[in-house]
């Protein structure tokens, strides 16, 4: 028994080694290091033609170890930064000649520059530093790039604060149509009138949450469950999910109608029984329907929003179908609720996360915002608020003169709730002793012309000292 003990844990070593041998040939670390040692032999002293070499042919994994191969748009950003960075590095008069000598001293030098004097963004910068480690990785430089508190360490020796490369993950405000103050289901029957299939398409992204390469590739007929709809085809990482119905029945009734016009449009346009495009690649298909877009001004520049602001929308509603509040990012709550509710609350960013395809809860959080930016974003609001009191010529002096000793903002301006430009900020108003209510109707003139249409008027009654939940506005 004893020598089949062994036997079995000798297969079970040698089953270990050959996979970590395997490691190697499939995308692991160290994997490429032959290749960019025969691209460094083949063009010695020249590393852009190195860093050319090595790219071609190069079959790059989703991640380390995994067999699946990233898609063409990623391995082409992967190519663009490492061939850019070889000219970046002779700007900082830092020039390589292998490129197999990339390293943090060059990647703390190269986030300096992107973000001090070409001034990318932070999701630019960590996307540039995913490659190189990525690409140090590779070639076998195992933890060549630092990550977290040692990276911040790095970059602060260098005047780089942590911002540039700290991306919020958490949204300030919401990205819906809804919020940006726009109809999707308006917009969706105009777009309808000659473009039928993208109408569909965009209803599909507002009722289930899917994105563009979901919708184009969504099955209706394979896709329909009793409860909801699964999706397969189109998903990131080729993971599926499941989205439910929603418990509203108006808006279930939505999602089903949707549903089931997305499946008569299939069956009858597509042998494949799908929403995209026949006898188009998935490139072309995303290039067709964002040439509709366009055709119609579906963007940020011309609406304030985007496609994909359809997905925040109904990420939106299904937390309010399950909470019977909407999110953080719309500002239409105090935190308090949402504090009280936190069992609630976080059940309903899992479940949306889960809809979106998202397996973290906090993942929601880019959509629905926190409670704790919520309150961020409620302070800075009430902050402009205030400015716009004492920043406006006269506003201070001309109420100071009408006898208004204090003043507050009350109400809903009190809370940050975000409130739509035609609702008016109350403002509560204490006269000075003497001074009759009448004087009032001074205060509101005087306001309303120099704040047209954004101010209500109230005066401090009951005598107290100031109004409960009130913030003061100071006029001196």
């Amino acid at each position: 028994m004893a020598k089949k003990s062994g036997n079995g844990r000798g297969k079970r070593r040698e089953s270990r080694a050959k996979s970590r041998a395997e490691t190697l040939t499939t995308g692991g670390p160290g994997s490429e290091n032959p290749r960019a040692l025969e691209a460094i032999k083949a063009h010695p002293n020249d590393p852009l033609r190195q860093m050319v070499c090595f790219l071609r042919n190069l079959a790059l994994k989703s991640s380390t170890g995994r067999k699946r191969n990233v898609g063409e748009k990623t391995l082409t950003a992967f190519g663009s930064t490492m061939k850019n960075l070889i000219q970046d590095l002779r700007t900082l008069n830092m020039p390589i000649q292998r490129i197999d000598e990339i390293g943090q001293r060059h990647a703390v030098a190269l986030t300096a520059y992107w973000a001090n004097e070409l001034g990318h963004t932070a999701k630019t910068i960590t996307n540039k530093l995913s490659v190189i480690r990525k690409f140090c990785e590779l070639i076998g430089k195992i933890g060549a790039i630092p990550k977290r508190e040692e990276l911040y360490e790095a970059l602060a020796a260098k005047g780089v604060d942590k911002a540039a490369v700290t991306c919020a993950q958490v949204t300030h405000g919401s990205k819906s149509w809804k919020a940006a103050g726009v109809d999707a289901q308006a917009i969706i029957e105009v777009v309808a009138i000659e473009n039928p299939q993208e109408a569909i398409l965009f209803e599909l992204e507002l009722n289930f949450g899917l994105r563009v390469k979901e919708a184009l590739s969504f099955r209706p007929r394979e896709a329909e469950r009793r409860d909801g709809i699964a999706i397969k085809l189109g998903t990131k990482g080729g993971a599926g999910r499941f989205v439910p119905f929603m418990k509203d029945p108006v808006k279930q009734a939505k999602q089903r109608d949707v549903l089931e016009r997305a499946r008569a449009w299939a069956d009858e346009h597509n042998n494949k029984g799908e929403m995209g495009y026949e006898r188009m690649t998935m490139e072309e298909a995303r290039t067709k329907y964002y040439h509709v877009l366009r055709k119609y001004g579906i963007n940020q520049k011309a609406m304030g929003v985007s496609s994909h602001g359809l997905r925040h929308q109904f990420a939106a509603d299904m937390f309010e179908d399950i909470t019977g509040h909407r999110p953080p990012a719309e500002g239409e709550e105090t935190p308090a609720w949402f504090k009280q509710n936190r069992e609630l609350v976080d059940h309903a960013y899992k479940k949306v996360s889960e809809a979106l395809g998202h397996w973290r809860k906090d993942i929601s959080t880019a959509y629905l915002s926190s409670v704790s930016m919520m309150s961020k974003q409620q302070k800075l609001r009430i902050e402009k608020r205030i400015e716009m009191f004492q920043n406006t010529p006269g506003v201070a002096t001309g109420l100071l003169m009408l006898g208004v000793e204090r003043a507050w903002l009350t109400g809903r301006a009190a809370l940050g709730i975000e409130m739509p430009h035609s609702e008016r900020i109350v403002l509560t108003v204490n006269l000075d002793e003497g001074v009759k209510l009448d004087v009032l109707k001074d205060v509101h003139a005087l306001l309303q012309k120099l704040l047209p249409g954004r101010v209500l008027v109230a005066p401090l009654l009951g005598g107290g000292v100031q109004p409960e939940n009130g913030v003061e506005v100071s006029l001196r």
